[in-house]
């Protein structure tokens, strides 16, 4: 792990939600509209479903692999999310970061403390549902769990809501544009910061 500590974390952005709290479709509104920043595309053990795309949403492996590529370190964060795995490569941040790009990580509240504790100065963005019973119905509208499943996972969820407050934003999203109008706000706050640091720094002559 020691290369993470080469990484820019300042151009790294975590986006972390319960199931069912609209992080997906947030970030893929996100990154339609603004090249420089890049999803990190997350590896997984979870069957694929109709509409997702290998390598788009997902890079689909069987779990003898996961634990391989595990073993060798090779993820900066993973977890048992509902029986599936799901990993961050180091590597594809690493080449994402080297390529100019801002990499944005979308992950559970478990993979944002442990990115947290290696990235002290990544962003980690929290988003909120407006309250239980309409992350209820949003889990009911997707049509991708059963009843025992969404009673499950909206359980879950109002365990996860406790860890928010170790993210450095919250947002609430009731308006998905408004949400998204937040969303950017933040980013671009923390990359004009960035750039003026920088500017700073470099500005500064070099000691003799």
């Amino acid at each position: 792990m020691n290369n993470i500590k080469s990484l820019n974390s300042s151009n790294i952005f975590i986006i972390s939600a319960p199931s069912g709290a609209g992080k997906t479709t947030l970030v893929k509104s996100l990154c339609s509209n603004w090249a420089f920043i890049k999803p990190s595309i997350s590896f997984t053990t979870r069957k694929k479903r109709p509409t997702e795309r290998e390598g788009i949403d997902y890079y689909f492996i069987s779990e003898e692999e996961f634990k391989q590529k595990a073993e060798k370190g090779e993820f900066v964060e993973y977890q048992n999310v509902y029986g599936n795995f799901y990993g961050t490569s180091l590597e594809l941040i690493t080449n994402d970061i080297k390529s100019g790009f801002d990499v944005l990580l979308e992950i559970d509240y478990k993979g944002m403390l442990d990115v947290k504790k290696k990235l002290s100065e990544a962003t980690a963005i929290y988003i909120l549902p407006p309250n239980m019973e309409i992350l209820k119905r949003r889990l009911e509208k997707r049509g991708e769990n059963d009843l025992n499943e969404i009673t499950e996972r909206v359980e879950s969820s109002k365990t996860e809501l406790q860890f928010s407050k170790s993210a450095d934003y919250t947002i609430i999203n009731e308006d998905f544009d408004k949400a998204v109008k937040q969303l950017k706000r933040i980013i671009i706050s923390k990359k004009l910061s960035s750039v003026l640091l920088s500017e700073w720094a470099d500005s500064i002559p070099n000691a003799q």
